[in-house]
């Protein structure tokens, strides 16, 4: 298969401290390389600001190519505009990657994303409150990551990350089939 053929597909997810990427920080970065089936396939690798510290995390995140605009690593995840948006400005502020207006725009036009939170959404009768993911799988809320980490409780915290990835993925992999029936029979035939 030709190399621009292939998709490098990654469950992606970021916690944080809070909402706000100008005070809060970065508490976990987690990838893990998947399947077309939209199943893991390669190790989770969880990048902890308490043991790489914020600014290495996103420098290691930039080398794997999270910022690239090629299918070298297209993020699969929940609400990605939010951890990705966070961690531009994260990197803006350690200076790990620059962005300037027409920079974002190039990446937010031609990066390939796969997003649930869309799908969440139209499950949700169209309405976006009430459409978190904990709403539909059985996960613990994402609320409790800084209070945990506040705490030092890290080990809860890679706990509910390998949760929510593992519900993120469970819950994509049903949407999928069930989108996947629907498109096999709306699917108009090739003039």
């Amino acid at each position: 298969m030709p190399r621009w053929l292939r998709v490098a597909l990654f469950y992606f997810d970021v916690e944080t401290e809070g909402e706000d990427p100008q005070q809060d920080r970065l508490v976990t970065i987690q990838f893990q390389p998947i399947g077309d089936d939209l199943r893991p396939v390669g190790s989770f690798t969880v990048l902890a600001e308490w043991e790489w510290g914020e600014k290495e995390m996103l420098r290691t995140l930039v080398e794997k190519g999270i910022f690239d605009v090629t299918w070298d690593f297209v993020p699969v995840g929940n609400r990605l505009h939010f951890d990705l948006t966070f961690l531009m400005e994260r990197g803006q502020h350690h200076k790990v990657k620059e962005w300037d207006a027409v920079g974002v725009r190039r990446f937010w036009f031609e990066k390939a994303m796969l997003d649930l939170g869309h799908v969440l959404v139209l499950m949700n009768a169209g309405k976006f409150e009430g459409s978190s993911i904990e709403h539909f799988s059985r996960k613990r809320p994402g609320a409790e990551v800084p209070a945990l980490y506040r705490q030092a409780k890290y080990q809860e915290i890679l706990e509910y990350v390998e949760q929510e990835r593992d519900a993120t993925l469970s819950l994509l992999s049903e949407v999928r089939a069930m989108l996947t029936t629907f498109g096999d029979r709306k699917r108009h035939p090739a003039p």
